[in-house]
């Protein structure tokens, strides 16, 4: 399991997709990440894992985030090389150091379970805003017989 770390610099990201900060968008966040993870070519069960681990970002945003002027969160896809990475920005700044990623822990479960789905963490904290980039490498396609 990667480790979840936390960096003070801001994260430039494109392709956006900016909706309400309310419970009732998370279909839209996943349908956001399922066609980027699909794009990418990652397997079924590696796309739901994604998919999973997504909404524990995006759902972490809603709750104990702050939504721009507009109401609105910000999620953004990116491929670089081998490596698919999903962006989650709320306009909160958060609090503390980079949250904890045990089981047993009374908070944080939901960044646990983004650790053990997917192959990179990083919490982004910049001036007024909090970035949760979740990544998944290549090797699902590889493992899936896809070449280059």
């Amino acid at each position: 399991m990667q480790a979840v770390t936390a960096h003070d610099s801001p994260c430039a990201e494109s392709g956006e997709l900016r909706l309400a900060a309310h419970a009732s968008r998370l279909g839209m966040a996943r349908e956001y990440a399922r066609q980027a993870a699909a794009e990418f070519g990652l397997d079924a069960e590696s796309c739901d894992e994604f998919v999973f681990a997504v909404n524990e970002a995006v759902t972490n945003a809603i709750e104990h985030g702050a939504p721009d002027e507009d109401g609105q969160i910000t999620i953004s896809a990116v491929v670089g090389g081998d490596r698919l990475t999903l962006s989650v920005r709320d306009y909160g700044t958060f609090a503390g150091s980079a949250p904890n990623t045990t089981a047993l822990a009374e908070s944080g479960r939901g960044f646990a379970l983004m650790t053990r789905l997917t192959d990179a963490v990083q919490v982004c904290v910049g001036k007024g805003a909090t970035t949760v980039r979740l990544s998944r490498l290549a090797h699902d396609r590889a493992a899936a017989g896809e070449t280059r």
